[in-house]
């Protein structure tokens, strides 16, 4: 990733300048990006760069000279006991530069953006559509479990609202449920919906509940997509034989 393409050449001298003594200044890079590249993209493409290259943002320049100040006696007294394996990855941990609030959001960013460009480019891709068609033939005839598609722990069973949601709605089911004079004797208590309640707060959802109550969801939602793919294959087969014909 070259500099001078992505914001300036002043920029370009001072990565050039870091990358020589170890650290760029906030101050300085405020002042080499200029008020016409002060805007959010290029101060992120800027702090890409120089985590990119290995260089330490600092608030002043005395932030790196402590640092290494400090660094230079920590080194002579663990040399002692340099095959030490722990104190020699103490010693490593401790030189690496902690992230800036600029460089962490920096970071995010990169993540979220190639995280959509890797979904885009995964719907756009013909092994996908036949994945799709696959998926709903499997799930209506239980061949296939939701579960296997979804990460149903990290998904839903880790939603709060989510949860509490179908907690009530299993109430619900419970309370509407006529009993029987048989169930009555049985359970002569005969709890109240007060009681239920207070159980199903402490309730953990079971995988099979949720598999009930997501799958007809999934399914209308795979039926959407297997209508989008195929008009998508019909463009595509029709495009392809107006260039060959």
């Amino acid at each position: 990733m070259k500099a001078d393409k992505l914001i300036s050449k002043s920029f370009e001298k001072l990565l050039e300048r870091g990358k020589a003594r170890g650290f760029i200044t906030h101050e300085e890079l405020k002042k080499s990006l200029g008020k016409r590249n002060s805007n959010p993209d290029s101060l992120e493409k800027a702090v890409l760069n120089i985590f990119d290259n290995l260089i330490t943002l600092v608030k002043q320049k005395s932030d790196f000279k402590v640092k290494t100040k400090e660094e230079a006696p920590k080194a002579e007294k663990t040399s002692e006991r340099s095959d030490d394996p722990i104190r020699m990855y103490l010693r490593e941990m401790g030189g690496v530069e902690l992230l800036s609030r600029e460089g962490e959001i920096a970071i995010a960013k990169r993540i979220e953006s190639g995280k959509y460009v890797m979904v885009s480019a995964l719907a756009e891709s013909p092994l996908m559509a036949k994945k799709i068609f696959e998926w709903k033939d499997k799930l209506n005839a239980n061949e296939m479990l939701v579960r296997d598609i979804i990460d149903l722990d990290s998904n839903y069973l880790e939603d709060e609202n989510f949860t509490k949601a179908l907690a009530a709605k299993s109430v619900e089911k419970v309370v509407k449920e006529p009993k029987s004079k048989k169930d009555k004797e049985e359970d002569p208590d005969n709890k109240s919906v007060e009681a239920i309640e207070e159980e199903n707060d402490e309730y953990n959802i079971s995988l099979a509940a949720l598999e009930i109550e997501l799958k007809p969801k999934i399914l209308k939602t795979f039926e959407k997509l297997s209508k989008n793919y195929k008009k998508l294959i019909s463009y595509q087969k029709e495009k392809l034989e107006t260039v060959l014909a």
